[in-house]
């Protein structure tokens, strides 16, 4: 099926200025030399301009483009390392802001596949010491294994970073001239961007047209050998670049019933809840943490299947325990069948938050999965129904989940701008604890 080229770049939004002013550090994920600059040319321009920390991470070595006698492997992977240098040297980069993962150009491991992990932690490593507010990756589907097992790649590192939550854009190469009917990206409102590059024009086409093993025939004993066309090139001189959103990796909206009630319908305990020993010492802690004594009325915030309940029911005269998912409950109900100081309610919040005052609120691993202002809607909630020095207790993972739209380090920081005073915080390899206690 051939991409209709024009149908995709109606249908995209202008990108807002004021967040591009607002980014100071940003990454882009190119499998290839000369993707960054077909991609990206005209952004990194511009981003530069606005000052920001621009760094580039080249996955393979590009050594198999060509099959040639005066350029084997090794020289045209010298070849084109050089050329992208001289490329990024046209958009204002220097040479330090590139770094090269040296994969097997059309080989680079996919997950699952033998080096994939090893990747996963340099690139980890790098996340880690630059945090990059923005990256840009390839279209989860572009149709090359190397731009797809790039995508997986970041998503792969991403997750073992904590208190941290980018900005995601992906980009179309391949897309435009290979892709099959499955490949075309189906994009809700708003989710393709562009950037206007026409002040940035010159200088992409020189960064294009500087990867001369790609643009022009200077590898002249291999007519087999690949070579950008025109046609191919013209894709990414329109004046426009164009960026995807997507959604499913920028999560910003609260998660639905029916995602969760999918996760209990394929997997009775989807966390390991009753197996982990992550989840034991958690639970443990969590209780440990709260204040000695008896609490009249109690409020857990997201039970799933019940195992913290059981716990906590122990530190209260009646209990009341929330989920959203009817399915967890049933089983959570089961566990507990014989406990008449615990009741169970259907239901999310902010939308279904139960009435009534509180001396104690537990919320763990919950509040990620809300959208920013139905965070601060269920913060507010939260605080006007704890009782004088009534309690909360937050817990919450740290690390990056692309479904979330919070990081577990952002509702803590929500929680720490309430009116409610700080009495114990605890931070462990992968989670933290944080008690609160509202003033008399």
């Amino acid at each position: 099926m051939i991409f209709d080229k024009t149908a995709f770049w109606s249908s995209a939004v202008s990108i807002d200025q004021q967040f591009l002013n607002e980014i100071k550090r940003c990454l882009i994920l190119a499998p290839h030399p000369d993707d960054e600059s077909l991609a990206c040319g005209g952004l990194i321009q511009s981003l530069i301009q606005r000052g920001c920390d621009v760094r580039v991470i080249l996955n393979t070595d590009g050594s198999q483009s060509h099959h040639s006698a005066t350029y084997p492997s090794d020289r045209l992977a010298e070849l084109r390392y050089t050329e992208m240098i001289t490329a990024l040297g046209f958009l204002g980069l220097s040479q330090d802001k590139l770094s090269g993962y040296q994969s097997k150009d059309s080989a680079m491991p996919a997950k699952g596949e033998d080096g994939f992990e090893a990747l996963s932690i340099k690139l980890h490593a790098d996340l880690s010491s630059f945090l990059p507010q923005l990256i840009l990756v390839p279209y989860e589907l572009d149709p090359h294994r190397d731009h797809r097992a790039t995508f997986q790649l970041l998503f792969a590192a991403l997750k073992n970073v904590t208190n941290y939550k980018p900005t995601i854009w992906e980009y179309p190469i391949w897309l435009y001239e290979n892709a099959s009917e499955n490949d075309i990206p189906k994009l809700e409102a708003g989710e393709l961007k562009f950037l206007e590059i026409k002040d940035n024009l010159s200088q992409k086409n020189k960064a294009i047209h500087a990867h001369q093993s790609q643009t022009t025939q200077l590898i002249h004993d291999d007519p087999t050998g690949f070579m950008l066309s025109e046609e191919m090139i013209g894709n990414f001189l329109t004046g426009k670049e164009y960026f995807m959103q997507r959604k499913k990796t920028n999560p910003a909206n609260t998660l639905s019933k029916d995602y969760f009630e999918q996760l209990y319908s394929t997997h009775s305990d989807p966390w390991s809840f009753e197996t982990s020993v992550y989840e034991k010492d958690k639970y443990a802690a969590t209780v440990a943490a709260i204040p000695n004594g008896q609490y009249e009325r109690a409020l857990e915030i997201g039970c799933s299947i019940g195992v913290l309940t059981q716990m906590l029911s122990t530190k209260c005269q009646h209990l009341i325990s929330m989920d959203i998912s009817e399915i967890a409950l049933e089983k959570a109900r089961s566990r507990m069948k014989d406990q008449e100081d615990v009741t169970f309610l259907h239901g999310g919040i902010p939308m279904d938050y139960p009435e009534g005052n509180f001396n104690l609120i537990v919320m763990s691993e919950v509040g990620y999965y809300l959208s920013k202002e139905d965070l601060l809607k269920a913060r507010e909630l939260i605080t006007n129904s704890l009782s004088p020095h009534g309690v909360l207790v937050l817990v919450h993972w740290t690390h990056f989940v692309a479904d979330y739209p919070l990081s577990g380090d952002e509702v803590h920081h929500c929680f720490a701008d309430a009116d409610l005073s700080h009495i114990k915080g605890d931070r462990k390899a992968d989670y933290r604890l944080d008690v609160f206690r509202k003033q008399g």
